[in-house]
């Protein structure tokens, strides 16, 4: 039988970083939600080990992108997800897709990241009467790599063959 109800996830066994999944979909819809249950969740699972390094993963964007037919995909309440995170700085990083955009934002005390596509990529267009468009970029992708003297550190990776290598200087 099929399970119901929101998917989350803890890899607690695999390294020094912990990897928590955040399932703040919708069945049926495009928008996520961080509701009171996904919250309480998250922070009962940090709580467990305030100071280990986490990654949380998501897939829609908690903020505002600027591009107005991305944000009606946007997960609703990320002011819940915030609070959250801010009462633990040993988040480094909450990393997500949806948008097919590469972006970069501060939030709730940490970094969250949105991936680059590895197909279609969606168009940056921030006028508020921009049409849904999208384009074909070379797609890419996110390397994330922790070490205890820098923390995490992310790489984006494009993916394809590229002229070189050449000589570094």
């Amino acid at each position: 039988m099929p399970k119901s109800g929101p998917t989350h996830f803890v890899i607690d066994d695999h390294g020094p970083v912990r990897i928590i999944g955040l399932d703040v979909k919708i069945p049926g819809l495009h928008h996520g939600l961080i509701d009171e249950g996904a919250a309480n969740w998250l922070d009962n699972v940090l709580a467990q080990a305030p100071d280990r390094p986490a990654i949380i993963m998501m897939h829609q964007p908690p903020f505002a992108t600027h591009v107005p037919y991305l944000d009606a995909y946007c997960c609703h309440e990320g002011r819940r997800l915030a609070e959250v995170v801010s009462r633990y700085p040993a988040v480094e990083r909450i990393v997500r897709g949806h948008v097919h955009r590469f972006m970069l934002v501060r939030f709730g005390e940490t970094v969250l990241c949105t991936a680059p596509s590895t197909t279609a990529a969606i168009a940056l267009q921030m006028r508020p009467d921009a049409q849904p468009a999208s384009y074909i970029e070379p797609p890419g992708f996110l390397l994330h790599h922790w070490t205890e003297e820098t923390g995490l550190v992310t790489h984006l990776v494009p993916i394809g063959s590229f002229p070189g290598p050449y000589t570094f200087a």
